[in-house]
């Protein structure tokens, strides 16, 4: 009799467990608490993979919470990172004993490639692709996974034991782990997010610790040896550590110093580029691209292939992204600052004057550190979504009026523009997760270009 896998989540990861569940005879049940409909409005891209699975004969529970008594039924439980592990069915499948893994679990034990796996709380995307990309042009073939977008599943059937995954891997991943075993991960920074889901920073820190749990002996750990929580936190670690640092020079890692990236192995130091050179610009991506650096060094990869990646590499979609300029006003899309710590970075970069949009999901954060931030950077705030009255309550209570309160995208992106001047900068950095009006930031973003190329048309 096959195994039987309740698989909850009908979104990308979902959809990709699904098929890989059934492609190796699995009796499978998938099921959403939101209707197919509206699932596959969000998520167009599984539309194709579901329609094959319905017609496999896969059992689907959609609009609804599944009931709990389907438990006396399963082996397994996959959940995908967004479902909490409270809801009904999931602490029913705990009592019972049931395991409860998650979507980067189950790919890990079904394959014999290795895993560089990058968490922390901003910059985990731009330094996971950069860090696919370096192995991609060093010859390995490579699989740019996880959190950033392309569910691990998908390649699980393909992958030899040579090729590598990089993998972006969130905290509400790291819940979910057992076995997860990478050779090499990155703790990138660490400050409050999602403290709706943990309550304190010290869980989140500890679901962030999970990383390096299971790792040991040749494993490594590389770490940002300028944020004393990520030291203080890696000394729990059972492998070899290695560090970055924008600031000093490290004995075993990658540092930037006198307007070069210099990479230090204990024997020797290595220039690999001029800060200058890179295809992308700030300190934060200084940042990133010393963590990709370190990762792919220590994973033998040649310096040449580093340092023309590091050159070549112009970003990632919905970071920092440039999308148009219109009558002398740059518009930017940073969807992806789903934190206030992100939106601080983004305005920190900025040169120009800004207009600056903000507001979304409620996730429980301070403010105060953002308003201080936005009170030297930005001309004229508008604020969306959710947590719009708490982001203008912390604003005035440090003195900064200049806000004003919108009901949609469409309102936010025209009044931006009547605010801007040549000259300006509009920049789309919420500070906040997207939930309250889309189902993740990529499609926040992709609303925001398409509202600043109808203003480019008009």
């Amino acid at each position: 009799m096959s195994e039987k896998i309740l698989v909850i989540g009908a979104a990308r990861s979902g959809v990709a467990v699904s098929k890989l569940l059934m492609d190796c005879g699995k009796s499978v049940i998938l099921t959403d608490n939101r209707p197919e409909d509206v699932v596959l409005a969000e998520f167009p891209q599984v539309r194709e993979t579901l329609a094959e699975l319905e017609e496999k004969g896969i059992k689907t529970i959609f609009g609804r919470q599944i009931d709990t008594r389907v438990i006396n039924e399963i082996d397994r439980v996959v959940t995908s990172p967004g479902v909490p592990l409270s809801i009904p069915i999931i602490a029913e499948a705990y009592r019972c004993g049931v395991p409860v893994i998650g979507e980067a679990e189950l790919a890990y034990c079904m394959t014999k490639a290795p895993f560089v796996a990058i968490t922390g709380t901003n910059g985990k995307t731009t330094t996971t692709t950069l860090t696919g990309e370096i192995f991609k042009n060093s010859g390995r073939k490579t699989y740019t996974v996880g959190n950033i977008g392309d569910p691990i599943s998908n390649y699980v059937m393909e992958a030899a034991p040579e090729d590598v995954f990089v993998a972006e891997i969130s905290a509400f991943q790291l819940e979910t782990i057992n076995k997860f075993r990478p050779v090499a991960s990155a703790i990138l920074n660490l400050s409050p997010d999602h403290m709706d889901r943990y309550g304190t920073m010290e869980n989140y820190i500890a679901a962030k610790a999970r990383i390096f749990e299971n790792q040991r002996g040749e494993d490594f750990l590389v770490l940002n040896a300028d944020d004393e929580q990520v030291c203080e936190l890696g000394r729990q670690a059972q492998c070899r550590k290695y560090y970055f640092s924008l600031d000093k020079k490290v004995a075993q890692g990658a540092y930037a110093m006198d307007g070069g990236i210099f990479i230090n192995d204990n024997e020797s130091v290595i220039p690999i580029c001029r800060i200058e050179e890179m295809g992308i610009k700030g300190p934060h991506n200084v940042q990133n691209a010393l963590a990709a650096t370190v990762l792919a060094y220590f994973m033998g990869v040649d310096v040449v292939s580093i340092a023309e990646t590091l050159k070549s590499f112009g970003g990632v979609e919905h970071r920092q992204e440039f999308v148009a300029t219109i009558g002398g006003v740059d518009y930017i899309n940073d969807s992806k600052g789903t934190n206030t710590n992100a939106a601080i970075v983004a305005l920190n970069a900025m040169t120009k004057p800004v207009i600056l949009i903000a507001g979304g999901y409620d996730k429980k954060e301070d403010y105060s550190e953002f308003i201080e931030v936005v009170r030297k950077k930005v001309k004229r705030m508008v604020l969306v979504g959710a947590t719009a009255p708490q982001i203008e309550a912390a604003a005035e209570s440090q003195g900064y009026y200049s806000t004003v309160r919108v009901g949609d995208y469409d309102e936010a992106v025209k009044v931006a523009s009547e605010c801007a001047a040549p000259g300006d900068v509009v920049l789309l950095s919420p500070a906040c997760a997207s939930w309250d009006m889309f189902d993740n930031f990529e499609i926040r973003g992709q609303v925001f270009k398409d509202l600043v190329k109808r203003i480019g048309s008009i």
